[in-house]
């Protein structure tokens, strides 16, 4: 309750006294504040959900406020000439530090020429539409992205350098984006480390369209203690699988994965009827990043200071089955053992989602959202988490003997989003 009341106290503070100061700031420095004060709840009793992958704790059937809020400033320090610095601090609930403020973004910038900008620091990583406005929830529709697409990349800034080429013309706006460097973050499974990254990105603009691809690609060393613990047990034989140890050293290793995306976003917005969808396809040569495709579609109409939308979305996993053995002589029950190890390990964790929600632009900076989301799982529903929605582990693989869960959930969200 403590760590609840320390974030609405922050949020509430965002529009008062550093608002006030920013006003007396010289013209060679901007301060610029956001935030969400948010609550939600999902509804199953044996389910639950986190609204974000990051976040430390799940939502089953009780309110939280560790989903999706947040508070954060930005200071941009303009220099003489064509080069400015931008520092961002981001405070939410998050592992491993929980409230303490984060160094989102850390950047010099230059304006190498009006059509080429570079940037070198820290800067968001452009996989995403909304890669730079992630946290932003006032610049969103929803109360936050889809997370078909958004939870398969929880990377959101990278230490290193950036460029972007600018191209204006009669048929249309085309841009370039190139960043390459490197990552770590938290979740709430481990944490993951990723170098050699780069990422290219084209988008082209024409009046009321937006297409937008992106390619990336990483090397990742992962420390996931759930996977690192399950491995150890199944090299040790004592499951009586015969070719573990064989398969976890084709497919299993956790350090020096080779990762790659290719994501593809297209935008309508006609001023007031908006239909956004992105998809995404990752692949990986470890089965501790499985491979998998996913997307949304989410359209909204804006009828004054109201804007009701929905969303669809699906998230399908490929990853191969790995072909677990068991010792004739370990029996049955080891053999579904295996059977059930086989399959968690492929990530079933198939899912349809839909998403109605309704925007109030209360005043010019402040907007309400209210939103029920419904996630169905599509596959497995006795096997154990994901970052998403998680529930406990029935034999063979666990204890529990409980309800077993029926496969859906719903969430509701009500979020408060500023900016100032």
């Amino acid at each position: 309750m403590t760590r609840r009341l320390a974030m609405a106290a922050a949020l509430l503070c965002l529009g008062g006294p550093p608002a006030a100061a920013a006003a007396g700031l010289p013209d060679w420095l901007a301060l610029d504040g956001f935030g969400t004060l948010g609550a939600y709840r999902a509804d199953d009793p044996v389910a639950s959900v986190r609204a974000d992958s990051r976040a430390p704790a799940a939502s089953l059937r009780q309110w939280r406020l560790d989903g999706d809020s947040l508070a954060g400033l930005q200071l941009t320090l303009k220099t003489p000439g064509e080069t400015r610095a931008v520092l961002q601090l981001i405070a939410k609930d998050e592992v491993p530090d929980r409230l303490r403020p984060r160094v989102e973004w850390l950047y010099a910038a230059w304006d190498a020429g009006p059509q080429l900008q570079l940037k070198l620091g820290r800067t968001s990583l452009p996989v995403f539409l909304n890669s730079d406005t992630r946290y932003l929830g006032y610049a969103q529709t929803a109360v936050r992205p889809a997370n078909t697409v958004y939870q398969l990349n929880p990377i959101t800034h990278v230490d290193g350098a950036n460029a972007l080429w600018n191209q204006h013309g009669s048929q249309g706006d085309l841009s370039l984006e190139a960043a390459l460097g490197r990552s770590k973050v938290e979740v709430a499974t481990g944490s993951i480390d990723a170098d050699r990254v780069a990422t290219l990105v084209g988008k082209w603009t024409r009046r009321n369209w937006t297409l937008r691809l992106a390619h990336a690609q990483y090397r990742i060393d992962a420390r996931l203690p759930v996977f690192e613990q399950l491995f150890a047990q199944l090299r040790s034989g004592s499951t009586g699988c015969s070719n573990c140890a064989a398969v976890l050293d084709a497919r299993g290793r956790a350090q020096g994965l080779q990762v790659r995306t290719e994501t593809i976003a297209m935008v309508y917005d006609n001023g007031r009827f908006a239909l956004q969808g992105e998809a995404m396809r990752r692949a990986s040569d470890g089965l501790l990043i499985p491979d998998v495709r996913a997307w949304y579609l989410q359209a909204s109409l804006r009828l004054g200071a109201f804007t009701p939308y929905a969303v669809i979305g699906q998230q399908r996993f490929t990853e191969a089955p790995l072909g677990l053995l068991t010792d004739a002589q370990a029996g049955p029950a080891a053999a579904a053992a295996n059977a059930a190890l086989d399959r968690y390990l492929q990530a079933p964790n198939d899912r349809h989602i839909w998403q109605l929600g309704l925007r109030w632009d209360l005043r010019e900076n402040l907007a309400l959202k209210l939103q029920l989301e419904s996630l169905r799982h599509t596959r497995e529903t006795g096997l154990g988490l994901n970052t998403v929605v998680s529930y406990p582990f029935a034999p063979p693989l666990g204890g529990y003997t409980g309800p077993r869960w029926d496969g859906q959930v719903r969430v509701l969200t009500l979020n408060l989003d500023l900016v100032f």
